[in-house]
């Protein structure tokens, strides 16, 4: 989105790494979604600087993202969301490109609450990759979950992205905003990259029943997205999987989103 956006930055207040995660990490949370054109989100931004503090660190605020996704050979994950299970479970590596650090995560959607576990690799190399200890934790927090191991899972889909971090000047919301999109079926080397142009997608991590980005989104006629993972969708905008009907409908704001450009 260019210069402008770093420039209008620039003007919020600040929040560190530590203080991010010591006052809205929110492993636990509801999350909530909005898709919208980098014209709407330039509106949005306006409203969001007086509620709160943008994320800076080593003076940037905007950061480059890749998280690789894991899945069963059959897709089993996809098809929990597919299929509209409560409980839903979702593995990937995350590499933050600009600070040198890694993770593996495991989320798991139990009704309307998203719990999120993680550790750090202790090498980047790690990324995008099951080894000893990822198949360990992976399997350990699984079990948990199921009472029963889990099949095999190996890399599926990559994305790549450009992130902007919120926090709310109360502590009781953390917004994401990701847009420059890209997805990369890594089960087909000849598959080309897609990327979803104009794609905003903003996110609310929150418990609170108010949140201010909700407040803010209905000031601008913006509803909330359904069925709006960068997983499944990346999934199917590769032609990955075959039943994609619970995601039709946002596949189709995304296309007139991309076309209003």
């Amino acid at each position: 989105m260019g210069t402008d956006l770093n420039i209008k930055l620039k003007t919020f207040n600040q929040i560190s790494l530590s203080q991010l995660n010591a006052q809205a990490s929110f492993l636990d949370r509801i999350d909530t979604k909005y898709i919208l054109t980098e014209e709407e989100f330039k509106n949005v931004l306006k409203d969001l600087e007086e509620e709160f503090y943008v994320l800076e660190i080593n003076e940037k605020s905007v950061f480059e993202y890749e998280s690789v996704y894991m899945d069963t050979k059959e897709y089993n994950f996809y098809y929990q969301h597919q299929n509209g299970e409560k409980n839903r479970t979702k593995v990937r590596t995350r590499n933050y490109l600009d600070s040198g650090i890694a993770f593996f995560e495991y989320k798991q959607k139990q009704n309307w609450i998203t719990r999120k576990f993680r550790y750090q690799f202790k090498d980047t190399m790690e990324h995008g990759t099951m080894n000893k200890e990822s198949n360990k934790f992976f399997e350990w927090v699984y079990q948990s979950f199921y009472s029963k191991s889990p099949e095999i899972i190996f890399p599926s889909l990559a994305t790549k992205y450009h992130r902007i971090t919120f926090c709310s000047k109360s502590n009781d919301e953390r917004v994401t905003v990701d847009f420059n999109v890209r997805l990369q079926d890594l089960r087909n080397e000849w598959k080309d990259i897609i990327s979803l142009d104009n794609l905003v997608i903003l996110e609310s991590k929150s418990m609170s029943k108010d949140w201010k980005s909700a407040q803010i989104m209905k000031k601008y006629d913006i509803k909330k997205a359904w069925s709006c993972s960068k997983y499944s969708l990346g999934l199917c905008y590769q032609g990955m999987i075959e039943e994609t009907s619970r995601f039709k409908t946002t596949m189709n704001k995304i296309e007139k989103i991309k076309n209003s450009k």
